[in-house]
């Protein structure tokens, strides 16, 4: 991606991935301008760019722009991921303040007051975070339920959930008959659509809920 970023729409990118692994294979390095997080334009480049750079390790198009070698990808991402795990409903400025903590100091901004250095926020902010739809790391996260079964479309489903669920298929028919039934909990974007896929081959949709990475990101 070869475009000029506000902080915002950095965050969102990064978190658009479905997890530490797909930051990495996307997003090389983050560059950015001179000055604090809030302000600065960034560029998420990917590993293919550094054939574009000059002896001095410096890509044009960070140079027609003034930008640096800010972060690592996954760098960006894990001072996200610590923020966030921290303080569930950071904002953007929040967000800048971690960045540039990071940028300065080369540690994470440790949020006052948690049992842990780095810890978890307290289990009532992350209770309040579910219920408003947030996911409980960086990226998006999902739950699947399956909601309704025909008689005649059990015996394929048991046989998909015991695979799935690591069950026998009595244990699973007996949970096919006893809807609803959770498939999956908090898994990342690619596994949801994997096993929205496994289920609609044999004829079964499921219920998806989804959880937002950001509290500012809309609902649904």
């Amino acid at each position: 991606m070869t475009a000029l970023l506000t902080l915002t729409q950095a965050l969102e990118a990064i978190a658009a991935c479905s997890d530490d692994g797909q930051v990495w294979e996307r997003h090389a390095w983050v560059h950015a301008s001179d000055g604090d997080a809030r302000q600065a334009r960034f560029w998420l480049a990917g590993h293919d760019a550094a054939d574009a750079e000059d002896a001095e390790g410096v890509h044009p198009f960070a140079a027609a722009h003034g930008l640096r070698h800010y972060l690592e990808g996954a760098t960006f991402a894990d001072v996200l991921s610590v923020q966030k795990r921290q303080q569930p409903f950071s904002t953007v400025d929040d967000y800048a303040r971690a960045l540039d903590h990071y940028s300065e100091e080369d540690a994470f901004l440790e949020r006052p007051g948690l049992s842990m250095a780095y810890g978890d926020a307290p289990q009532e902010e992350l209770a309040r975070a579910r219920t408003e739809r947030l996911s409980p790391g960086l990226y998006a996260a999902f739950d699947l339920v399956l909601e309704t079964v025909e008689p005649a479309q059990r015996k394929a489903a048991a046989s998909l959930v015991a695979e799935i669920k690591a069950l026998s298929v009595g244990e699973a028919l007996a949970q096919v008959r006893a809807l609803p039934l959770a498939v999956a909990c908090n898994i990342d974007r690619a596994a949801s659509a994997a096993l929205q896929a496994r289920f609609a081959a044999i004829g079964l949709p499921l219920q998806v809920t989804g959880y937002r990475s950001f509290p500012w990101q809309p609902i649904g």
